[in-house]
């Protein structure tokens, strides 16, 4: 099945459209062990470096994409919309304009956007975009979600890596979703079936900048600490609800993308709080990682409010920065290790 790129920052392009559409949703994630230096012509250098590796891998990949798909997401995504336009060669690129509020106002213009896209999607590619077949997509998105749900829910109770758990997250976003089901069905059974917990690592909510490579999750397990929960676009954001089955499906992605966890791009900003809150009173934790990568501005912004609520409710915490680079940064290993045990101190 061919497939359909989209680029976004924090979940919120609605897959199903494509999948409507008969294409496959591919997520831009770039590549770490790429050098960004075809974008870095483009974009200095200050900017965000994932950014800058989206725009490498648009410029490398996109003869093996149908279509690219934009979404108003944080300002370097905005931005870099009127840079692919000019050095991505596709013959269709599109902007969808997603709001940051979730009141009244803002919901129904994001449907318009919608609907506008889906007209745009039919007329380019001669096909049709019916309630059937976006409701066929919606229920194969709930089932992935809420495979999902289960397999990463026993992070907390069986033996399963970090980077075990990240390398579903990339597929559910990179994969045709029918195959993707069979996968994460197989999976389930498998995790089941192995060891408890290990004594010797310690449970963790990872919060932060998005985690779009393995090597990072490989920097917590070498520093003993095992992420039980998470609110990350690759992660719990993209699976925490499930879309509505009932009524017009459009209306019914709208109202999705309302109760999903928020990123800090979206108004209003203690939603992202509840949200953790509602994780550390479902999920016992020892402590909390909070990671961002550098020139991520808007996880920058948020840091002092979300930290200093963190805080007040009395979980321990340690904040990290980190480059884009999948190289093991040794002194992130050691302040997590030095973490962990602050943490069995406590306990």
């Amino acid at each position: 099945m061919k497939l359909f790129a989209y680029y976004d920052t924090g979940h919120e392009f609605s897959e199903e459209i494509i999948m409507a559409a008969g294409f496959t949703p591919y997520k831009i994630l770039g590549d770490v062990h790429v050098s960004n230096d075809p974008a870095d012509r483009y974009v200095h250098h200050y900017i965000c470096p994932f950014s800058r590796s989206c725009l490498t891998e648009g410029m490398a990949r996109s003869k093996d994409w149908v279509g690219i798909a934009f979404c108003h997401g944080c300002d370097t995504t905005n931005n870099q919309y009127d840079i692919w336009k000019y050095h991505v060669k596709t013959d269709f690129l599109y902007w969808i304009n997603t709001p940051a509020k979730n009141d009244l106002a803002a919901n129904t213009f994001h449907e318009k956007e919608l609907r506008r896209f889906i007209t745009h999607l039919e007329n380019h590619f001669s096909v049709e975009i019916t309630q059937d077949k976006l409701s066929h997509a919606i229920q194969t998105s709930n089932r992935v979600k809420h495979l999902m749900r289960e397999l990463a829910a026993l992070r907390s109770v069986k033996d399963i890596p970090n980077s075990a758990y990240h390398a579903l997250t990339r597929k559910c976003v990179q994969m045709n979703k029918e195959e993707l089901v069979e996968l994460l069905e197989d999976k389930l059974k498998e995790w089941k079936n192995l060891p408890v917990f290990p004594a010797d690592r310690e449970p963790v909510l990872l919060t932060g900048s998005d985690i779009t490579y393995g090597e990072v999750m490989e920097i917590l397990e070498t520093a003993g600490l095992r992420a039980v929960r998470d609110d990350l676009s690759l992660g719990e954001r993209y699976f925490a609800q499930d879309i509505s089955q009932e009524g017009d499906p459009v209306k019914a992605l709208v109202d999705y993308h309302t109760r999903i966890p928020q990123p800090p791009t979206k108004i209003p900003f203690d939603a992202r709080l509840s949200y953790l809150e509602s994780c550390l009173k479902e999920t016992p934790v020892s402590g909390i990682v909070y990671q961002i990568l550098k020139f991520c501005e808007p996880h920058g912004l948020d840091l002092p409010f979300m930290t200093g609520e963190l805080k007040r409710l009395g979980h321990t915490l340690i904040v990290i920065e980190r480059e884009y680079t999948p190289t093991v940064d040794q002194q992130l290993v050691s302040r997590l290790e030095s973490f962990r045990e602050i943490i069995q101190r406590s306990l």
